[in-house]
């Protein structure tokens, strides 16, 4: 049983590495839009095609993107709607953390301090 929860949370944080990178979320932001070309990732992003090429074989490996094969050219799409779904997950929970770290600014901003400076 241990190994089978270090084999799920290996594979876990494999998909999480995946998506760690900001230029592969930025991709899957514009396949979020519908399929792409690289090309058109190439100009989207502003990443070289080596560059769109290397993040992307990354994020098939993992099952996150699929490449549909139309002559020379490979259309590619996220594999499932639920991709996004954890970047919004993860954008939440960032926006969340960002609210309570400005509250507590505000609250601890009133707090007097316990030396004036220049005293201590």
């Amino acid at each position: 049983m241990k190994n089978q929860e270090t084999i799920r949370f290996a594979l876990f944080s494999e998909v999480f590495a995946a998506i760690a990178h900001p230029k592969r979320l930025e991709i899957i932001h514009y396949l979020g839009e519908g399929q792409k070309t690289a090309s058109e990732l190439t100009e989207l992003t502003g990443m070289s095609k080596a560059n769109v090429s290397q993040h992307m074989n990354i994020l098939k490996a993992r099952g996150l993107v699929h490449c549909d094969k139309c002559g020379t050219f490979c259309h590619y799409r996220l594999t499932s709607p639920k991709v996004l779904e954890v970047c919004e997950i993860v954008r939440e929970l960032i926006l969340d953390q960002m609210q309570i770290t400005a509250h507590n600014h505000e609250v601890l901003s009133t707090v007097v301090p316990l030396h004036k400076k220049g005293t201590a």
